[in-house]
């Protein structure tokens, strides 16, 4: 849109008129249920951590045992 159109009142079809006032309540609600998710209590994270450290080292033992799988098929004990 160019200044002169702007300037004569001619908006594109898909113009959108936007209340800055509603916007900004919405955006501080959103701001609100965001930093709500966001704030956990320690011993929450101290679980999550654990648990995320369990599957890490579930995956671990998993790699491990298809590793020593893949060395029986491809090593002297398949031939």
């Amino acid at each position: 849109m160019s200044k002169k159109d702007f300037k004569d009142g001619c908006f594109s079809p898909n113009w959108l008129e936007v209340d800055l006032r509603e916007a900004a309540v919405q955006t501080v609600n959103k701001e609100e249920r965001l930093e709500s998710k966001r704030r956990k209590d320690l011993n929450t994270l101290l679980k999550e951590l654990d648990e995320i450290k369990k599957n890490i080292e579930d995956a671990a033992e998993k790699q491990q045992r298809l590793a020593n799988l893949m060395g029986f098929y491809t090593g002297e004990f398949a031939q």
